[in-house]
């Protein structure tokens, strides 16, 4: 008798598509929903009435509703099973930003309705996939501190098609995202390098804050340094001008910067790697005995702004 019912078992589970593991859940949890309980005691509610009052009908629609609740979950489990995650990327965010992280989602079977993702007391994003179709999904992440943020799980859940019970299914992401530090504004504050004299290329002081005047705007310079108020005054258009080399090449440092917060130290360094790129300038960075040569451009930001958000202090 015990060997009709495991095969019985296994036909059930063949026949819908549901894996073997069914029976110890494995990674998928479900839980009723709200509704799912209302429902609950509307059957305990309609079974107890039809025993008292010995009600054939009413054991017929009792049963018939408990059917449904059966195919419900079934169908629930489906919605949830044989789906393929891929993380592609998740582009750097400033602390206190929500990180978005790429997932590449398919499934091959049948139609996926109203899968929710989300990492745990995250914001929850909302996919309906199709059969056979490969949909690039974004889930966010907020994020309280700098540091490469690596989430162990991605949560997937879903209450289709009655919404009596939720499913969720926990992914492994292999992947992460680099938190920067949040930008502090400030004044720009340069360090001389060792062995460097003073009025040697760039020395201490002010640096980009040393301005000297206005100039006719020539095409290709940089828009960041357009005088706008000027030009709001009707007197055209003008580009500032700063004073000597000091105002284009730039030397940041951790150790000269002030206050005794180190991760204050690292937002005000970001500011100003973004001020100082913004305005094309050419600018280097040391922390401790970690130093980037002045240079510029997007790499060279990036590769700076990384030095902030991994160094440890």
């Amino acid at each position: 008798m015990s060997g009709f019912v495991r095969s019985s078992y296994k036909f059930v589970l063949s026949r819908f598509g549901i894996p073997e593991g069914f029976r110890v859940a494995g990674r998928i949890s479900f839980v009723p929903t709200r509704n799912g309980y209302i429902f609950f005691v509307m059957l305990l509610g309609m079974l107890f009435g039809s025993m008292n009052h010995n009600n054939n009908l009413g054991f017929i629609l009792t049963f018939l509703l408990v059917g449904m609740v059966v195919v419900s979950f079934i169908h629930t489990w489906r919605n949830l099973s044989g789906l393929t995650l891929l993380f592609i990327r998740a582009t750097p965010v400033f602390a206190g930003q929500q990180a978005a992280f790429e997932i590449l989602t398919s499934c091959l079977d049948h139609f996926r309705y109203r899968l929710e993702y989300n990492f745990p007391g995250g914001k929850t994003t909302i996919v309906d996939l199709a059969r056979q179709e490969t949909k690039n999904v974004t889930v966010f992440h907020d994020t309280d501190r700098r540091g490469l943020l690596t989430p162990e799980v991605v949560e997937i859940s879903t209450s289709y098609p009655l919404g009596l019970f939720r499913l969720r299914k926990a992914f492994m992401v292999d992947g992460s995202c680099l938190v920067l530090p949040k930008p502090v504004a400030g004044p720009m504050i340069t360090a001389r390098r060792k062995g460097e004299e003073r009025g040697e290329g760039e020395s201490g002081g002010a640096g980009v804050e040393d301005f000297e005047g206005l100039a006719t705007y020539q095409y290709g310079d940089c828009l960041q340094q357009i005088s706008w108020k000027a030009s709001a005054r009707g007197q055209g258009l003008y580009t500032k001008k700063f004073e000597g080399r000091r105002g284009r090449l730039l030397f940041f440092s951790f150790d000269v910067m002030p206050g005794h917060d180190p991760e204050l130290k690292l937002s005000r360094l970001c500011f100003m790697i973004i001020r100082a790129e913004a305005l094309g300038l050419s600018y280097g960075l040391q922390i401790g005995e970690m130093v980037i040569e002045p240079g510029s451009g997007a790499g060279h930001q990036r590769r700076c702004l990384r030095e902030l958000a991994l160094v440890k202090i």
